[in-house]
């Protein structure tokens, strides 16, 4: 049941560079679907420094965690109204406005490993692809990343498919959640911030979340002792 999770990063196209050449000069607002003491936030946060070092700081990005302005599926919504200038998110996200971010965003079993994906989205398309998905919002697509094979943790045991028969199972919007429908559980929509509360107050029965690392750091794996 691991899959791979894409994420990706888009800015605003119009309306958010500063007209002055000045260092610094050029600052963003972005909102991350992550947590602050998520480990993906904090590679996000060093992909910011990265970006004003080595624009020797004319370029400064304000990075906040899930939640912070926005819910994490409305982050679009905010780009457009100009109080976000971009987001660090997962497409599958915006399933509700467009099937298509929740395809691409959560394309179950299509890759065996993260590289096939980073390739398909710098050299097989999907850049281009993305750029249209975003062009109605007046979003421009940066890049993509990803994360590695994920871990599902469940309060229950799964020893087979049929053990997901009524399972109440956080899972991204979009491919994601009609996968785990078909196979008979109920999908569930939360965002990362909120999956060990729902864990632990039995709101959810299991996770398709992230990696097993993060869910090991948020303590996951002790409330739900099924991982698979």
């Amino acid at each position: 049941m691991s899959k791979l999770m894409t994420t990706l990063t888009s800015v605003a196209l119009a309306g958010v560079l500063s007209t002055s050449a000045f260092a610094a000069d050029y600052k963003f607002k972005f909102q991350s679907s992550d947590p602050s003491g998520d480990k993906n936030y904090q590679i996000q946060q060093e992909w910011v420094k990265r970006v004003e070092t080595m624009t020797g700081g004319r370029v400064h990005i304000d990075l906040l965690p899930v939640g912070s302005v926005f819910k994490h599926t409305e982050t679009l919504d905010g780009i457009k109204m100009g109080i976000l200038d971009g987001q660090i998110t997962a497409t599958s996200y915006f399933s509700g406005k467009d099937p298509a971010f929740g395809l691409i965003g959560n394309t179950v079993g299509a890759w065996s490993n993260t590289q096939q994906l980073l390739q398909y989205i710098n050299y097989g398309g999907g850049y281009e692809l993305m750029n249209e998905l975003y062009a109605p919002y007046g979003v421009k697509f940066i890049g993509g990343s990803t994360t590695g094979v994920e871990a599902l943790v469940s309060r229950v045991p799964l020893d087979s498919v049929a053990d997901l028969k009524g399972l109440k199972i956080r899972a991204p919007e979009g491919l994601v959640q009609q996968v785990f429908a078909a196979a008979g559980a109920a999908p569930v929509n939360l965002p990362g911030s909120e999956v060990f509360t729902g864990l632990s107050k039995g709101v959810i029965d299991a996770a398709d979340y992230t990696v097993f690392s993060t869910n090991q750091k948020a303590g996951m794996n002790d409330i739900a002792t099924h991982p698979v």
